[in-house]
């Protein structure tokens, strides 16, 4: 294993050096050192918080953090510069994004490159320079695994796939015949790309169910990050897709011949049936449900636990059972919540 993958910005650093890295301005106690970042109601006198706007700025007084970033304009109460630190950016949570990128990549052991003893790589396999091949990963005939690539533990990928550039796939992923992973790309623990998707019609002569073969690929952008336990059919004809930069999280299912587009953020548990379209940029909440064939327009927002079963249009936010506009269902919802109380009067009016 090698030697942290960055040296600089991490535990240890003092303010000051933090404040240069953000391109902050710091006012009060610069050299106090910083072992951690943490949340502002958490941290302890030697961690870094950040507070993003005026809603946060009086709790500065009562926490116990020992330096702060602060959004430029942010006015924050009980600030003793002797001991503590604020650290004023453009935008605190951007700053803080930055830093706790610098903080794991300080702190983050990365595998030397090299091939376990107890990998399997097939002869006719392409595999590049730089390659870190875990233990027990398996790599089919005609794949390619490209430059700085990293396969975890128990990673499988099937015959003809090709895994992009420096993409990182954490333990017990497996990705199908054929299918093609762009260039850093992130998957996490026992994400599968490239099963079957769910199809079966009845059987006319026996009375069963017939399964629908599924012999098309999934095709992956460039920088996605898929989380753990999350599923990507192979399409029936052609090509499940998923734009670059597009960020799922745990526990989604993408089923057949879905096209994501690029930018688009999936939050868990969220079940997108075959076919359907989600454009760039769109943001979907937790326990959607998104039925077959629909299409969802560049910028849309659906609401958690959406059930989403006709087209949304670009740009507009749409929540609630089936989903209709936000605006809506929330007028919907604060009339349902006076009902009892409507009720009541009416019934004291008739007596």
């Amino acid at each position: 294993m090698s030697s942290p993958a960055r040296a600089g910005i991490g535990v240890g650093s003092t303010v000051a050096e933090i404040a240069a890295f953000v391109g902050g301005d710091v006012e009060g106690h610069g050299d106090l050192v910083i072992t951690g970042l943490n949340s502002l109601e958490a941290a302890a006198p030697d961690e870094l918080t950040f507070i993003r706007s005026s809603r946060w700025a009086a709790d500065w007084a009562t926490v116990s953090a020992g330096a702060t970033l602060v959004t430029r304009g942010v006015e924050i109460a009980g600030h003793d510069p002797s001991s503590r630190a604020v650290v004023h950016v453009d935008d605190a949570e951007i700053a803080m994004i930055k830093l706790l990128e610098a903080f794991d990549d300080s702190q983050r052991v990365t595998p030397e490159p090299g091939i376990d003893a107890s990998a399997v790589i097939d002869p006719a396999a392409d595999i590049g320079t730089d390659v870190f091949i875990g233990p027990h990963v398996s790599v089919a005939a005609g794949a390619t695994v490209e430059d700085g690539a990293c396969l975890h533990a128990g990673v499988r990928i099937g015959t003809g796939a090709v895994i992009g550039a420096g993409s990182v796939l954490h333990p017990n992923v497996v990705v199908g015949r054929d299918c093609r992973i762009g260039r850093g790309c992130c998957f996490h623990g026992g994400v599968v790309i490239g099963a079957d998707g769910f199809g079966y019609r009845p059987d006319p002569g026996g009375g069963g169910l017939l399964k629908v073969p599924h012999l098309g690929i999934v095709e992956i952008g460039d920088d996605v990050e898929i989380g753990a336990g999350t599923c990507v059919d192979r399409g029936k004809f052609g090509a499940t897709s998923i734009g670059t930069n597009t960020k799922i999280d745990n526990l989604v299912q993408v089923a057949h011949n879905v096209t994501i587009g690029c930018s688009t953020v999936i939050a868990a548990q969220v079940g997108i049936a075959g076919s359907a379209s989600i454009g760039h940029g769109v943001q979907v909440g937790a326990h959607a449900g998104i039925v077959e064939h629909i299409r969802i327009g560049d910028g849309a927002r659906i609401g958690a636990k959406a059930g989403v079963i006709r087209d949304v249009p670009a740009g507009e936010a749409v929540a609630g059972i089936p989903a209709q506009p936000a605006k809506d269902t929330l007028r919907q919802l604060t009339a349902l919540r006076k009902l009892p109380e409507y009720l009541a009067r009416q019934g004291r009016n008739r007596r």
